[in-house]
């Protein structure tokens, strides 16, 4: 393609699908985002960022932004997401996703402050969380938050205080709103701590084969910008995964042989799309240089766009597996890819040229269908098996899983759920 991509201006007019508004209730914030719980003090961002002294270069003490203490897990069939304390190994907290007819989870992302996350809903929306109970609304000014243990304790809809708010989006099935990443929040002067950043999410009009995305403020959920991606790719499915860049740049995915990769940028919000790499691309992530990776299916090849040559190449196959899935790339510079027929995982390091195939046949005793990935700031490699309904901790030092989460109901989550990959695009390389 030799960088040739097509522009598409951004366009408050081009959702051609809906604008996205949801009914208002009490303490609604706007007409696009209703606070699900309402209170006279406290809520969302309230803890101030300020702090005496002087100001230094945060681009030299940049830092772990946050421990990664937990992985959200949509359970799909449920209607919930699930809350595991990644060191405990346990889940600590379910949310029901949505309002009744609106659920269907199957994304979730993590804030760079680690306050706060969401969950996109295939049958249309999404909902915004807060990880720590400091973050979260006393709506019936009880003194008490109320909210979530774990699986036995799941608060019926509008009832659950650490869920901040809902947003209704367009599309569902295959249609509906699956990519979602947080953007990277301003940066402290003094303390270098980030704040919380907007949502960028994205769905299908495939009547016009068009792709629509929106980005939300990430405190009220109200819309700031709703960008139009015309000329799709056709397929049934429409944006499937989406990524944030170091620069705040949004890329996604489009999902079989002719799904394309875009870029939002993060100054203008303008959208570029780069087409596709030719094969039937699945998931997705980003490299520690900011290139995007994509997994297939069918065929199981490993494709990265190089960001600065603006091209897609084939850089790898995973004999023997009949469908790559979600992926990520550690600190390290390794990504960590789901695979099926046989289950399992893959490795790559991504920091040679051309890259290596660590391992392609990492057994995960038990498995049945691994979809998603995600790196716990220990290093773990969390696996989400949507067939054994469990989550699986693997340790690639002793290369052995050192733990399991069960009771998960049909997980199926692809994206950056513990905040490992918004974390890897900020800090020093």
């Amino acid at each position: 393609m030799s960088g040739e991509g097509s522009t598409a201006a951004d366009s408050s007019s081009g959702n051609a699908s809906g604008t996205g508004a949801t009914s208002t209730g009490p303490g609604a914030t706007s007409t696009a985002g209703t606070t699900v719980g309402a209170s006279s003090s406290g809520g969302v961002g309230s803890e101030s960022s300020g702090t005496t002294g002087s100001a230094i270069d945060c681009n030299d003490v940049k830092r772990q932004p946050f421990d990664f203490s937990y992985l959200w897990v949509a359970n799909s069939p449920e209607g919930t997401v699930s809350k595991i304390d990644t060191q405990l190994a346990t889940e600590v907290g379910r949310y029901i996703s949505g309002p009744i007819g609106a659920t269907d989870p199957s994304r979730t992302s993590v804030s760079a402050d680690g306050r706060y996350a969401v969950v996109v809903n295939r049958s249309g929306g999404i909902s915004m969380i807060a990880a720590e109970t400091d973050e979260c609304i006393d709506a019936d000014v009880s003194g008490t938050i109320e909210t979530s243990s774990g699986i036995g304790d799941v608060l019926a809809w509008g009832e659950d205080e650490c869920v901040l708010w809902n947003v209704a989006l367009p599309g569902s099935g295959s249609t509906g709103p699956r990519p979602v990443s947080w953007t990277i929040g301003e940066q402290d002067p003094i303390s270098c701590e980030y704040g919380i950043g907007n949502v960028w999410v994205g769905w299908y009009d495939q009547g016009a084969n068009q792709g629509n995305f929106r980005l939300l403020d990430g405190t009220t959920g109200a819309t700031i910008e709703d960008v139009a991606v015309p000329s799709w790719s056709g397929e049934a499915f429409g944006p499937y995964g989406g990524a944030i860049d170091a620069d705040n740049n949004f890329w996604a995915i489009g999902w079989g042989p002719n799904g394309p990769i875009i870029r939002i940028d993060g100054v203008t919000n303008v959208a570029t799309n780069y087409g596709s790499p030719g094969g039937w691309i699945y998931g997705m992530g980003l490299d520690l240089e900011g290139n995007t990776w994509a997994t297939g299916c069918g065929t199981p090849a490993v494709y990265r766009f190089d960001a600065v040559a603006e091209t897609w190449e084939t850089v790898a196959n995973i004999a023997g597996a009949s469908c790559l899935r979600g992926m990520q790339v550690d600190s390290n510079g390794v990504a960590w890819i789901a695979k099926n027929s046989p289950c399992g995982l893959a490795s790559i390091d991504t920091t040679t040229d051309p890259p290596t195939v660590l391992d392609a046949n990492i057994d995960l005793p038990g498995c049945s269908t691994p979809v998603g990935v995600s790196i716990d700031a220990e290093g773990f490699v969390w696996v989400v098996d949507q067939g054994s309904n469990r989550a699986m901790k693997y340790d690639p030092t002793t290369g052995l899983v050192d733990s399991t989460v069960e009771g998960l109901v049909g997980p199926y989550t692809y994206s950056d759920m513990t905040g490992a990959g918004i974390a890897a695009q900020i800090l020093p390389s």
